[in-house]
Order: structure tokens, then C-alpha cells, then sequence
């Protein structure tokens, strides 16, 4: 498998924020966000060849059992994946996805945290694939007020349950965020979404980590 990085930190977004982690980044993507802060991660050879005990020993030098998968597009390896969680039955496996490119994965993920790709990441013609119910999260990047009536139109085409959608504002910086924040975290109120912030952000900063 292409790896691009494995380390340990808190989950900063989503259903588990707050979370410690093992994180396990994939190399690869097709889609080429403008807003992408894992560019380095795009290129497929941009990661380091790992064969599957190799990953599993990094995995477990943690104190953790807590494995988020992420990338990129960590779809684009998934045939590889599935030997890897294989071994990993122990441990509970979130990955996060555009939703863009069909799952095998149902029988090993616990929670898929899926991130469709709105107007304002300037990809085109995306088709979102199903997903299990009981185990995804639609969270959706905010940039602007606007995006608020893509999203509904979105929702309501895929006819996605609100109980499972988050909204989490775009940004990389400390003081965008908190700027975004506060309009986006009124809109969640007003509408009852569930918001999400990018506590990892917040915390270090847009901090590649070692």
C-alpha cells in the first residue's frame, strides 16, 4: 500500500472529535479540492510503499484502538485495505471519504465519515455512491452563507438523514475559523444541523505531522 503517513493525535472533526487516534494516511486522489490541505498526499507515488505488516506494526506502537483511515481518497486502495483491517479486528475503523467511488469496505468500517464535495471545491460532476445508513456521517465544508442552499438541494437529492449531517466551516487558520465559526454555528441552529469544528486547527495549527 501507498502510505503517505501514520501518526498518533486527537480526532479533530466529525462524530468523534475529540477522539485519540492512530491515523493512517493513504497516497492517492482523483478529485483536486482548492481548498485541499493534504496536497502533498494527491500523487499515488508520492507515498512510501508499506506492505500490510509493516503498517500493522506501526499501528500498534500506539495506546490506542482507535484507527481513523484518511488520505486523499483512501477508496482509490481499498482492495489493499481490506487485508490490512483483516488483522485489525480489534480496533474500531473510521474512514473518511469523498463518497465518490464505491465502498467494499461495509464488513470491517465502523463509521464512514464522508465529505461530498460541494460548488467551492471547484470539482465537477461527482456522483455520490451509497453508503450504509447505520455507519455514515455526511459532513459538509462551509466556505460561504451560500453553500447553506447547495447543501439542502444535496440533501434532499440523495435524500440524506439530517440526524447524520454535519457542517464544518473551511479554513486553515486559527482566525478564519473562529470568523467562520460564528455565522456558520448560527446557521446550524437555525437549522438544526450539527456543526463540527476543525479542532486540530485550533489546537496546532496546519501542522504536517512527524
Amino acid at each position: 500500500m501507498q502510505i503517505s503517513e501514520i501518526f498518533y493525535s486527537i480526532q479533530g472533526e466529525g462524530i468523534n472529535i475529540g477522539k485519540p487516534a492512530i491515523f493512517l494516511r493513504l497516497a492517492g486522489c482523483h478529485l483536486r479540492c482548492t481548498w485541499c490541505d493534504t496536497k502533498y498526499t494527491w500523487d499515488l507515488k508520492s507515498g512510501k510503499n508499506m506492505t500490510t505488516n509493516e503498517i500493522i506494526k506501526e499501528i500498534k506502537k500506539h495506546p490506542c484502538k482507535h484507527l481513523v483511515i484518511t488520505g486523499g481518497e483512501p477508496l482509490i486502495q481499498q482492495n489493499a485495505l481490506i487485508d490490512l483491517l483483516k488483522h485489525l479486528k480489534k480496533y474500531y475503523i473510521e474512514i473518511e471519504t469523498s463518497g465518490s467511488l464505491p465502498t467494499h469496505l461495509n464488513d470491517y468500517i465502523d463509521n464512514y465519515n464522508c465529505s461530498p464535495k460541494l460548488g467551492n471545491s471547484k470539482n465537477r460532476n461527482i456522483k455520490l455512491e451509497e453508503f450504509p445508513e447505520e455507519k455514515t456521517n455526511y459532513k459538509f465544508v462551509v466556505d460561504k452563507n451560500s453553500d447553506l442552499k447547495e447543501i439542502k438541494e444535496f440533501i434532499r437529492k440523495h435524500r440524506l438523514p439530517k440526524k447524520n449531517v454535519q457542517l464544518m466551516p473551511q479554513g486553515v487558520k486559527k482566525r478564519e475559523l473562529a470568523k467562520k465559526s460564528e455565522w456558520l454555528a448560527e446557521i446550524c441552529k437555525k437549522e438544526n444541523f450539527r456543526f463540527t469544528p476543525r479542532l486540530h486547527i485550533n489546537l496546532w495549527g496546519n501542522k504536517r505531522k512527524k
